[in-house]
C-alpha cells in the first residue's frame, strides 16, 4: 500500500529589501565606523574637487605681461686679438652633421656687393682649402657683419687686423712702413678666426630669460639707441634689473662678441633691462675664459686641429645660474 507525500510547502515570496538588524551593526561596526568612514570619503572627494576649481579660477585670472617668448636664435660670434688656447673638458656625444653643404640659413636681403666688402674685410681669417660647395661668405658671422651700418660695422671691426685705427687692415709705423699688426691674420687659433667660424644657439622663454643667460655668462651689451641708432650704449651688470648705459668705447670691451639682429629679440632685452625703446639688434660681448672653454670644447669634439675646422656650432644651456656649452655640429674644411 502506497503512501501519499505530503505537498511541498510553498516558498514565501521575497520581501522588500531592508538594512540588516541592529545586531548586525552592533556586531561589525560597534563605533559607528561604517557611517564615519563613508561620510569622510564623500567630504574629501568634495573639498578636492573645490580646490581643484578654485585652482582653475586662480589660474583664469592670472596675466602675464610678456606671454610671446623670444625664439631659439642661431647667433655667430666674432673676436679679435690672439686667442690662447683654453683648458677644460670638451667633446661630447652629439653626431656630426651627415650633409655639411646644406647649412640651413635664415633668408636675408643683402646685395651682393657689400657681402663681398665684408668678405673682403675678414678673408684672412675665413677658413682656407675648403671643400667644394663650403662657401666662406655664407657663414653665419660674414652675413651678420654684413647686415650692420657702415658706422657699427667700422667700430666692431676695429682691431680685427692687429690694429686700433678706423680699419680692418694692418697698421702702420712712423718711418711709414707698414706695421705687422697682432700676427694673427691667417692663425686659426687666434680669437678672429674663431670667431667667423662658431656660432652660438640660445634657447630662451622670454626677454628677461634671455638676460639671465647672458649676465650667467658675464656678457656685456651695447644696445642702438634712439632716435636714429646711430649712436649705442654699453650696457654692464645685467643682472641688476634696470641698467643705465655707458658711452660705447670699443677699445674698452673685450675681443669676443656675437650680434643677434633679430628685432624680436633685441626688443625683448631692451625692455627686460628696463627701457621702453625697441633697437633693431644688439650685440654681446664676453670674456676671455669664455673663449677659451669654447675653444676646448670645439677642439676636444673630434680631435680636429683649428685649421681643420670649417664651422662650429655650440648649444649655450644655463643650469641654475651657471653657463655650459655643447657642440652639436661640426664641419671639416675637407672631408
Amino acid at each position: 500500500m502506497s503512501t501519499v507525500s505530503p505537498p511541498p510547502v510553498p516558498k514565501k515570496p521575497p520581501g522588500p529589501l531592508a538594512p540588516p538588524e541592529e545586531k548586525f551593526w552592533e556586531k561589525y561596526s560597534p563605533h559607528y565606523e561604517f557611517p564615519l568612514s563613508s561620510v569622510g570619503s564623500v567630504a574629501l572627494h568634495i573639498a578636492a574637487l573645490l580646490l581643484f576649481l578654485a585652482l582653475l579660477w586662480l589660474l583664469a585670472r592670472m596675466t602675464f605681461a610678456d606671454k610671446t617668448p623670444v625664439p631659439m636664435r642661431a647667433v655667430s660670434v666674432l673676436g679679435d686679438g690672439d686667442g690662447a688656447d683654453g683648458m677644460g673638458s670638451g667633446g661630447g656625444s652629439p653626431q656630426e652633421d651627415l650633409e655639411p653643404l646644406k647649412m640651413p640659413q635664415q633668408p636675408r636681403n643683402i646685395p651682393e656687393a657689400r657681402l663681398n666688402d665684408v668678405k673682403e674685410d675678414i678673408s684672412p681669417f675665413l677658413p682656407r682649402n675648403t671643400e667644394e660647395g663650403l662657401r666662406p661668405e655664407d657663414l653665419p658671422s660674414v652675413q651678420k657683419v654684413a647686415s650692420l651700418s657702415d658706422d657699427l660695422r667700422r667700430k666692431l671691426l676695429q682691431g680685427l687686423g692687429g690694429n686700433k685705427g678706423a680699419g680692418p687692415k694692418g697698421g702702420t709705423g712712423v718711418s711709414g712702413a707698414e706695421g705687422k699688426g697682432s700676427g694673427t691674420q691667417g692663425d686659426p687659433t687666434s680669437s678672429a678666426s674663431r670667431a667667423v667660424r662658431w656660432e652660438l644657439v640660445f634657447k630662451t622663454e622670454s626677454g628677461k630669460d634671455y638676460v639671465a643667460q647672458l649676465a650667467a655668462m658675464n656678457a656685456t651689451l651695447v644696445i642702438p639707441n634712439p632716435p636714429d641708432w646711430k649712436t649705442s650704449k654699453v650696457y654692464r651688470n645685467l643682472g641688476a634689473g634696470r641698467v643705465a648705459g655707458e658711452e660705447f668705447s670699443r677699445d674698452q670691451l673685450p675681443g669676443l662678441y656675437f650680434v643677434d639682429d633679430d628685432p624680436s629679440s633685441a626688443e625683448k632685452v631692451a625692455h627686460a633691462l628696463g627701457h621702453d625703446f625697441s633697437p633693431p639688434l644688439f650685440i654681446a660681448f664676453f670674456p676671455k675664459e669664455i673663449e677659451e672653454e669654447l675653444a676646448a670644447k670645439e677642439k676636444g669634439f673630434r680631435g680636429r686641429k683649428e685649421g681643420e675646422i670649417f664651422s662650429t656650432k655650440f648649444k649655450v644651456v644655463i643650469r641654475d645660474g651657471k653657463w655650459t656649452a655643447q657642440v652639436v655640429d661640426q664641419i671639416p674644411v675637407r672631408r
